[in-house]
């Protein structure tokens, strides 16, 4: 290992460690104290993320043991380009979540419920910084699940209606983490440690290529695969975004599904290597995603479906790496290969965490987020309409936007390789992404006004003009101020739809900074393993 500055290397920790703690404070304070305390605390953790991926572009990987033992007897960790990159897409998508969950209490869960996000949420944060520092094996087993336990409890404070597709994520994340349980356990049999380094080192010296290195990868893509909602294991995840608070929905999609696809990258660069029996399936589930989630999003009526379908479709293009991994020839060829998923991975959380974010306002302001009520309704809500629309180019890939220097990049590294079906799948489903984005964009900015759409709250983006008429069932709630009006209808602070535009101004100028974010991506990046 490498010595880094001490400094430096204390930043590593606190990543992990500061989130815990504010979690931990956010259980033992009032409830009232926890809505100021929580956003503090999110802010900080946000503050460190952003410092260590400075400190990582400038400086080169920083590495750390903790209390001074080094692998194999002590655990370390580690901020490389992949995980520094991660990393800062956490903060960045956790900020602005925080600032509007902050803004917007109502986002984060039904009363008496919502009491409990900041500690959830926190606790998550804590989670995702361990699984993109640690170098070590049963580290990040213990950090997904705390990510898995975290996000199921994010998703019941929806209410008894969400506790059904909690209970079902809930299945779901213990059947992933106990396949990637019986992974590690195999690598530790075989190696006698859990360090990635040292595993892949040992792995490649007793059985290169073998059987057994197939196993642990095919356990550890199964395991990943259950928890990243890809094709077919994908069904949970849409009830768990129709259900969730508006606050909790970007976090799930931008960063909690990124999280397991990130340790399969890990297991897959670092312990066994490249697979062509793997790659071949998890590319097969891999377009499958792409193209049959698309095609349900086309279906679907409500619009947290459709982005949760269009979740389900998006990381099917961060699988395609491991085809083309297992197709590169050589080095060049899978640092190409990644590059390419990488900024897909970070195009995706900013504008997946600006449409989720705009849904979330949607439904409070109308009550519903059935596609036919919100037709015509650019002019009572212009902020979220434009951020729509321009987290709609990002993520369909468009120029001129970082998904589309991402899906560029992929292409490319599909060409490189010769997998002219890799090149097949993601123009079609660049097609089939237009086709189930343009349908909220196309509703919200022409049509006749739906008889089924509820009266809004408001006459603007979180505005309260309309305040005649029936207001049967309208109620103040102490903790946030919002007022109801109708049936399931609420305002929406003004400031508050802010937040889901400036994500998706992120998304699509960030192409401006994609040759630094593409350095940063393949940083310290290794090519190990057992085959």
């Amino acid at each position: 290992m490498n010595p880094s500055p001490t400094w430096a290397a204390a930043l590593l920790p606190s990543a992990v460690l500061l989130p815990l703690a504010w979690a931990v404070l956010c259980v033992l304070i009032p409830a009232r104290a926890r809505r100021v305390l929580g956003p503090v605390g999110a802010m900080t953790t946000a503050a460190v993320g952003i410092a260590i991926a400075v400190v990582v572009a400038v400086g080169g990987p920083v590495e750390a043991a903790l209390a001074g033992r080094v692998p194999p007897l002590g655990i370390a960790v580690r901020a490389d380009g992949p995980g520094a990159l991660f990393l800062l897409l956490t903060s960045i998508v956790g900020g602005l979540v925080s600032l509007f969950a902050a803004i917007h209490p109502h986002s984060t869960g039904v009363a008496g419920a919502r009491d409990w996000f900041w500690s959830a949420w926190l606790l998550g944060w804590s989670g995702l910084a361990a699984v993109f520092l640690s170098a070590d094996l049963f580290n990040m087993y213990v950090a997904i699940e705390i990510v898995g336990l975290a996000a199921v409890l994010l998703v019941a404070l929806g209410g008894p209606g969400a506790w059904r597709a909690a209970f079902r994520y809930l299945m779901v994340t213990v059947t992933g983490s106990l396949l990637f349980l019986l992974s590690l356990t195999m690598v530790y049999a075989a190696t006698g440690v859990l360090d990635l380094r040292l595993a892949g080192e040992r792995l490649a010296a007793g059985d290169p290529g073998g059987v057994h290195v197939t196993v642990i990868l095919a356990l550890a893509a199964a395991g990943m695969a259950f928890k990243s909602a890809l094709f077919p294991l994908h069904g949970w995840l849409p009830d768990a975004h129709a259900g969730a608070p508006g606050a909790v929905s970007p976090l799930l999609s931008a960063l909690v599904v990124k999280s397991s696809f990130f340790i399969l990258f890990r297991v897959w660069t670092e312990v066994t290597g490249p697979d062509p029996v793997v790659g071949a399936v998890l590319g097969i589930a891999a377009a499958g995603s792409v193209l049959w989630a698309g095609l349900s999003a086309i279906r679907t009526p409500r619009f947290k479906r459709l982005v949760g379908y269009s979740t389900v479709s998006q990381v099917g293009y961060l699988f395609l790496y491991f085809p083309l991994s297992a197709a590169a020839d050589g080095p060049e060829q899978q640092r190409a290969a990644w590059i390419a998923v990488a900024l897909l991975a970070f195009a995706h959380g900013l504008a997946k965490s600006s449409l989720f974010l705009s849904a979330g306002v949607i439904k409070d302001r109308l009550g519903t987020d059935r596609l036919a009520a919100m037709t015509d309704q650019d002019a009572r809500m212009p902020v979220v309409t434009m951020a729509i629309a321009i987290a709609a180019v990002s993520l369909a890939g468009l120029p001129v936007s970082l998904g589309f220097a991402g899906k560029w990049q992929l292409l490319m590294a599909a060409v490189g390789t010769g997998s002219w079906w890799v090149v097949a799948v993601a123009v079609a489903g660049t097609l089939v992404a237009a086709m189930y984005l343009l349908r909220p964009v196309q509703t919200l900015l022409s049509g006749e006004s739906s008889d089924h759409r509820p009266t809004p709250g408001g006459a603007g983006d979180g505005g309260h003009a309309d305040d005649g008429g029936d207001d049967e069932g309208r109620s103040t709630d102490p903790a946030s101020g919002a007022h109801l009006r109708g049936t399931g209808t609420r305002a929406v602070p003004r400031a508050a739809t802010l937040i889901p535009l400036a994500a998706a101004l992120l998304a699509a100028l960030a192409i401006g900074v994609s040759g630094p974010l593409a350095d940063l991506a393949v940083l310290g990046m290794t090519h190990g393993g057992g085959a």
